[in-house]
């Protein structure tokens, strides 16, 4: 339960951060012609396989059309004496809501594998995983933005034995940060 505060109070913290940065003669790059096709960042996840476990992934995106974009997460997670690894395309879809503010939703498709060396289920896995994830993605200045996003709908497979969830789940936040050029 502390963590999930420590998350709130952090992401409290970069958008007030955010909020007193913004240069307002800056607002958005469509004013200037010059809008960012492309986007470099990662992710952090927390709840993935406990609540002490983590999630970093670089990911790297491309714009193809008005407010939809192709990318690709490569993902790595860690604890309770565990590894795994991944590889996740997403197709993303924006809804603008304000000058900073938009909703987006992801297609994604992960495969990957990984290492459990705990007493009671040791061994090497592989999985698979499918769905929909919605966000919110913050632009506090022109070339950078922060996003929060959790799925809605998925499928996970783990050595073929697959599990679907549907719903909100505050559990697994995926916390993200941006650089578009």
């Amino acid at each position: 339960m502390n963590m999930k505060k420590l998350l709130v109070f952090a992401m409290a913290l970069f958008l007030a951060a955010g909020l007193f940065a913004q240069d307002e003669q800056e607002q958005t790059n469509e004013n200037k012609g010059d809008s960012p096709t492309m986007w470099l960042g990662g992710e952090v996840t927390f709840g993935s396989m406990s609540n002490l476990d983590f999630t970093l992934g670089p990911s790297f995106g491309i714009m193809v059309a008005k407010n939809m974009g192709v990318g690709g997460t490569l993902l790595f997670s860690s604890g309770n004496s565990a590894y795994e690894w991944g590889l996740e395309p997403y197709f993303r879809y924006y809804l603008p809501v304000a000058d900073q503010f938009s909703f987006f939703g992801d297609a994604f498709f992960g495969v990957g594998g990984g290492d459990n060396d705990t007493d009671f289920d040791g061994g090497d896995y592989n999985w698979l995983d499918f769905g929909v994830r919605a966000g919110l993605q913050y632009w506090f200045v022109p070339r950078w933005s922060m996003a929060a996003s959790t799925n809605i709908l998925s499928y996970s497979s783990v050595n073929n034995d697959g599990e679907f969830g549907a719903g909100v789940s505050f559990n697994t936040i995926n916390f993200a940060l941006f650089f578009h050029f």
